[in-house]
């Protein structure tokens, strides 16, 4: 008889894509049957900061191997003082709307990466992409949890969800910063995807700002949302940079500025198959919506 693997059962749920092939058009939902799983806590030992913490976990077993047995995993829960803050908007399930909510912001990271990876010119060699996240429930702690692979290496921090970024020294930290720039033209002003952190390629927690966010409490993505006036200090702090000018990236401290259409030299085509005529003019392309 088969020893049964070790460690606290949880149940995980998925975002699911309506074109798992194309996926940055495709539209996302919660799968409704969750899967089970077992996890095994390495260490009590606490990580991260801002508004949450994070434990190192391994995959003991998983249904359909959407974890990989073996392979090692961050759990992640909210500050209490973050849920306290939140649970004046969301009376019930406060935790759960929470790690929805941090769950869909990096999809939609992660959608506006494929658009970026299918459109930037060859010469822009690297390929930023957001880790997928998972929500997972603990039976005997009673409580949800976001779930990610864990990254091994030098950890970084390209820019912060207020628009603030580091001076670039190399190709990938050029890469990460026009990423940024490239996200909120490419929407036309609607989101900018900023706190880009990770290791190498490898991106998580990413702040994905929207347009007007900070007038209502009708919160679309995560808590660390810091809406226009991110968007305001992003616009003016931003240094464009050899890959902002590779694809043709406007100056965003023009006064007559507003977000337009990205465009690639005519000389240098895509890398990863276009996603966008480059004859595309403004008036052609409606403004883009993720979804969601």
């Amino acid at each position: 008889m088969p020893v049964p693997p070790r460690g606290e059962p949880v149940t995980l749920y998925r975002l699911e894509e309506s074109s798992p092939n194309t996926v940055n058009n495709s539209m996302s939902s919660w799968a409704q049957r969750g899967l089970c799983a077992k996890i095994e806590f390495l260490s009590k030992e606490e990580m991260g900061g801002g508004l949450r913490r994070a434990l190192k976990v391994q995959c003991t077993w998983c249904e359909d191997n959407v974890l990989k047995p073996g392979h090692l995993y961050i759990i992640k829960s909210f500050l209490p003082e973050v849920v306290n803050t939140w649970q004046s908007v969301y009376k019930e399930d406060t935790v759960l709307q929470l790690c929805l909510r941090e769950i869909q912001q990096q999809r939609a990271a992660q959608k506006l990466t494929f658009a970026f990876n299918q459109i930037k010119p060859k010469t822009i060699v690297y390929s930023p992409r957001f880790l997928e996240v998972f929500l997972l429930y603990c039976h005997s702690a009673s409580q949800w949890f976001a779930i990610e692979e864990c990254i091994s290496g030098e950890f970084r921090k390209f820019n912060n969800n207020n628009g603030e970024e580091i001076v670039p020294t190399n190709l990938l930290e050029e890469t990460m910063l026009a990423f940024s720039h490239w996200s909120y033209e490419y929407t036309r002003g609607e989101l900018l995807v900023l706190d880009l952190q990770g290791v190498g390629e490898s991106l998580t927690d990413p702040s994905v700002i929207t347009r007007g966010e900070n007038e209502s409490y009708e919160m679309i993505f995560g808590p660390a949302n810091l809406g226009d006036d991110a968007i305001r200090n992003f616009r003016e702090k931003h240094h464009c940079n050899a890959c902002c000018r590779k694809l043709r990236l406007p100056d965003l401290k023009r006064n007559e500025y507003t977000p337009d259409k990205v465009t690639l030299p005519p000389d240098d085509g895509p890398g990863e198959g276009s996603v966008q005529s480059q004859s595309s003019t403004k008036e052609e392309r409606p403004p883009m919506r993720l979804m969601l």
